[in-house]
């Protein structure tokens, strides 16, 4: 890949990606043409779940099958070869991995005793692999590796970009898909997949008008707990309404922009358990011409809450770090004034990101802004 992602590319990508989220016998085609277009050698996506580390996807691409067939033998190998479990796991969530980078002897032919390299990536002809985190907690793990061959030359920063800009639709997708029964799912269509789903799930339109909830969805909207209808509109309380409309808003316009937002949105329960809301974006080819829905949004329980974090609030609005130092010390109750002291900047720069924040959140005053922290009070873990 010699020139940067174009907005045509990655719209494209996004697409089939989304497309697999709900048809998973798509996930060949999308890692198809997600390997073409970065210029790849392969793809591997593994979907494994804790603590049986049983497949729950895996997925390949231009592995000749002599290799693709040995390929899960080298588990031990493979967590050896990345510089072992604690680097695996301490790897950012939203950045790609670069094996030449965090392990540069991995692949040095000369050196290496790992039995992956020089059994089954030195024979091909590979000389990198990059890894894109895909899950990460109590439940399972994932990633989308994707090797790289000698003759494609070294792996660059356009690459390293590109891949970026997938991860978040990515993992979006393979969390709905952890949420089916891809077996079930593999037979049906996705409507019909839906009624039988004991994950709640609710088709929306861009205003978060309901077009469709599935008997579960149905059970928390009688409820009025998590979500309820208000004027025939979807909604929710505090900063969970807020972050659940930017999504479903996004998507409606541009499902490729929609980034991290709506990705594990987490919603406290009256007993005081969270679940964890995912928005889908729907493209029309998705669902029959009948239906105006622009997303899906599916209702799962939380992996580990834990203390707000300003990471999260600034991935499901799309806060720049200026932005989300700002939302940080507002939330903490500081003024103005207060803000840029800590900040070391000009009370007049915080005005204008505070300006910002309101814009990207929907909120129009501070007091909503810490409202909207305590609301979001327990981000979901990837």
């Amino acid at each position: 890949m010699k020139e940067p992602l174009t907005t045509a590319q990655l719209s494209h990508l996004v697409g089939l990606i989304y497309d697999a989220a709900i048809d998973p016998g798509r996930w060949p085609t999308a890692l198809e043409a997600i390997r073409v277009t970065l210029g790849f050698a392969n793809t591997a996506l593994g979907l494994n779940t804790f603590p049986t580390g049983k497949a729950h996807l895996g997925v390949t691409t231009n592995i000749p099958p002599e290799y693709d067939s040995t390929l899960a033998d080298y588990g031990p190998e493979v967590v050896e070869i990345w510089g072992g479990l604690e680097t695996l796991q301490n790897h950012p969530m939203d950045q790609p991995a670069l094996l030449s980078r965090i392990n540069p002897a991995a692949l040095d032919f000369e050196v290496t005793t790992n039995r992956m390299a020089l059994e089954w990536a030195k024979p091909q002809g590979l000389i990198d692999n990059i890894a894109l985190p895909l899950a990460m907690d109590e439940r399972g793990y994932g990633s989308l590796a994707m090797g790289r061959h000698r003759d494609q030359g070294p792996v660059g920063e356009m690459e390293l970009e590109a891949a970026r800009l997938l991860i978040p639709h990515l993992q979006r997708a393979v969390a709905i898909n952890r949420l089916f029964d891809l077996e079930l799912l593999a037979r049906t269509s996705f409507e019909r997949t839906l009624e039988k789903l004991a994950t709640p799930v609710l088709l929306t339109t861009a205003e978060m008008r309901l077009v469709h909830a599935n008997p579960a969805a149905r059970k928390i909207l009688d409820d009025g707990d998590l979500l309820r209808m208000q004027n025939g509109v979807l909604t929710a309380v505090n900063g969970v309404l807020q972050a659940l409309s930017v999504a479903v808003a996004q998507a409606g316009r541009d499902e490729a922009a929609i980034g991290r937002k709506g990705i594990g949105i987490p919603a406290h329960r009256r007993d005081g358990t969270v679940a964890a809301l995912h928005v889908l974006p729907l493209h029309p080819d998705r669902l029959p011409a009948s239906n105006p829905a622009v997303a899906a949004i599916f209702v799962a329980e939380a992996d580990k809450p834990r203390a707000v974090s300003t990471d999260l609030i600034a991935s499901l609005f799309g806060l720049t770090a200026a932005e989300a130092r700002v939302f940080e010390q507002i939330a903490a109750g500081r003024s103005v004034a207060e803000t840029a002291a800590a900040l070391a900047v000009e009370p007049s720069t915080v005005r204008t990101q505070i300006l910002h924040i309101f814009d990207k959140t929907g909120v129009r005053r501070q007091a909503d802004l810490i409202r909207l922290s305590a609301a979001l009070g327990a981000p979901i873990e990837y």
